[in-house]
């Protein structure tokens, strides 16, 4: 029985982690990601999509890993971004515009 509630316990699907890495995906587009870290925000978006059909080939651990690896290079991606915004506007400020 106690085998049962553990098991019961479990997630047995990658949904979270498909969600925060999509949502993470999209956090760093609103900051013009898919631009000024084209190439990061690139390999998110494909490392998402991997996740997405492990995912719907009940490939849950390998739809987890894939999905944690996209969230991480999607906040990178979100990094990078908003430090080449902060650099835009402080050379606007500086040039005095």
């Amino acid at each position: 029985m106690s085998l049962t509630v553990s098991l019961t316990g479990c997630e047995t699907t990658s949904d979270i982690e498909l969600r925060r890495a999509e949502a993470a995906l999209n956090e760093a587009l609103a900051v013009g990601a898919d631009a000024s870290a084209s190439e990061d925000y690139m390999k998110a978006e494909e490392l998402l999509i991997k996740a997405q059909e492990l995912a719907r080939d009940n490939k849950v651990l390998e739809s987890r890993q894939t999905a944690v690896e996209a969230k991480v290079i999607a906040d990178d991606a979100k990094r990078k971004a908003e430090e080449r915004l902060r650099i835009l506007e402080d050379e606007a400020e500086r040039l005095g515009k």
